[in-house]
């Protein structure tokens, strides 16, 4: 974890590049007290995403579970309301229904949070958990190889819907940089997709990060990606990279029919090492 003064410095220079939306959680170890701290003497626009997660309440306490973390986050984060709140996993929405979707929706209405949504990981049911729910937000993951979302329509639906559309995992949990005459167990059927990858960047004049950036930027429907860094010229990095030049239609189809060879468990990092 940085410190204090190491996280001051890669939130400065995000704000000075223009960044002004930052995803936190209440999962995330101090993060919420890290960016309420920096923010408390800080007057540069920002918008705070933040996330709840709790399993084991029973239905009946849902909405004071909710309001009670919502009210622990607006403290940690120095803010009178909340720009957005996402429950942390999709399981929630799951195990606890319209509940939980009635007690975020309360969240709004009595001006605790400006927007609601979800975070998902596992996308199977993505549109029967969100229909009719009024979310603001989803986030999920995405990227070159895990595209299903994208090419069936998922992502335009959503977006149509009214929902700011967040990505995360453009790199597949750092997939496309590995060396893949390394890859070891059951990703080693990834090889020969992420050569050809690898290849068609080469052959496009970009390097593999850029090919990840621009493929999910570009995508229609899409309103924001989600990236991290370690330091201050990480972030910089994916600054010029998220402003690089659209790639054109043909690179594209070549990725999405590289992608279309994949084994499914290339796209579920979860299951990488069981």
């Amino acid at each position: 974890m940085p410190s204090f003064e190491e996280s001051s410095a890669i939130i400065d220079t995000a704000l000075s590049a223009g960044i002004v939306s930052f995803d936190t959680a209440r999962g995330y170890g101090e993060s919420e007290n890290v960016l309420g701290r920096y923010f408390k003497n800080e007057t540069r626009e920002k918008t705070i995403i933040t996330k709840v997660i709790f399993e084991d309440v029973d239905r009946s306490q849902v909405k004071d579970t909710l309001f009670s973390q919502l009210g622990d986050a607006k403290a940690k984060l120095g803010l009178d309301k909340i720009p957005f709140v996402k429950l942390h996993r999709e399981q929630m929405l799951e195990k606890y229904g319209d509940t939980l979707v009635r007690a975020m929706q309360d969240a709004k209405s009595e001006g605790l949070v400006d927007g609601i949504g979800v975070s998902f990981s596992d996308k199977s049911k993505i549109l029967e958990l969100t229909d009719g729910c009024g979310f603001d937000v989803i986030q999920m993951p995405a990227n070159i190889f895990d595209n299903k979302e994208i090419v069936n329509g998922t992502v335009k639906h959503l977006a149509d819907s009214g929902a700011l559309v967040m990505i995360r995992s453009v790199y597949l949990q750092g997939l496309f940089f590995k060396d893949t005459n390394t890859l070891e167990g059951k990703i080693k059927c990834a090889k020969e997709p992420l050569d050809k990858l690898h290849k068609l960047a080469k052959d496009a004049g970009v390097i593999m990060a850029e090919l990840a950036i621009t493929f999910i930027r570009d995508t229609e429907g899409i309103a924001s990606l989600i990236l991290g860094c370690d330091n201050p010229a990480q972030l910089l990095e994916s600054v010029s990279l998220v402003n690089a030049p659209k790639i054109s239609e043909s690179v594209r189809r070549e990725a999405l029919e590289i992608a279309s060879t994949i084994d499914p468990i290339v796209i579920r990092p979860w299951e990488w090492f069981k």
